[in-house]
């Protein structure tokens, strides 16, 4: 009974567990562009490599001065802060522009999902998709958004687009004329079924070594109890 009981304990510490990591970026100081120069259209062609790593590399975005007409902050990301082309993009005139802001994911994973909340004036992409990660166009993200309040974007299958370590997300903010800007929080959820974390392992191997000790007690016990019935 005590072998079978200590043999569903392994077996119940060699279940596969869940782990996954949480990871959450906001508009803000960290956040690089390509500035299109473009005041009311969207970048002219689609993004090439060489675009995305101008965005990467760019200037920093700046943090705008509060708009009356815009949404002040997100209910979902209050770190997040409006962000432009310059200062006053919000309450002046301001440039679409390809943002770029990057993420680490720590450990392995088989499956990710990201979440955007979001306001922009006017909208994420227009001839071209509105958000890439590492490059890769996600899709339903062309024409959508609006600056008075939160909007969500939301991709549950996100996995095969993100790597282990550095990634990076791209948002084309595309002006329509007059005032520009963008903020937003984007979570990123990854999953991997893996196993139980070393000391687990470890209190199995406790669990067997224990097991056999206390059969090879028992079978000492028991030749000792036949030599001296032998002695009777």
């Amino acid at each position: 009974m005590r072998t079978r009981l200590i043999f569903a304990s392994v077996v119940a510490l060699s279940i596969p567990a869940v782990y996954g990591d949480n990871v959450t970026v906001n508009s803000g100081g960290s956040v690089t562009l390509l500035d299109s120069g473009f005041t009311s259209t969207d970048f002219t062609s689609p993004f090439s490599n060489a675009n995305f790593l101008a965005a990467e590399t760019g200037t920093a975005a700046s943090i705008e001065s509060s708009d009356p007409f815009y949404i002040a902050s997100l209910p979902s990301g209050p770190g997040a802060v409006w962000i432009g082309t310059n200062t006053t993009a919000g309450a002046n005139v301001g440039d679409t522009a390809l943002y770029a802001i990057s993420f680490n994911i720590p450990d392995a994973f088989s499956s990710a999902s990201l979440n955007l909340f979001y306001a922009i004036d006017n909208e994420l992409g227009g001839s071209n998709p509105g958000i890439y990660l590492n490059g890769i166009a996600l899709p339903a993200s062309t024409g959508i958004g609006g600056f008075s309040s939160q909007f969500t974007y939301t991709d549950a299958s996100v996995g095969g687009d993100l790597v282990q370590g550095t990634n990076w997300l791209f948002i084309d903010g595309v002006n329509l004329g007059g005032p520009a800007g963008l903020i937003f929080s984007a979570n990123i959820s990854t999953a991997n079924s893996v196993p139980e974390p070393s000391s687990a392992w470890l209190l199995a191997g406790l669990l067997i070594a224990g097991a056999v000790s206390w059969r090879l007690r028992k079978r000492v016990e028991a030749s000792l109890s036949r030599v001296i019935a032998s002695r009777d």
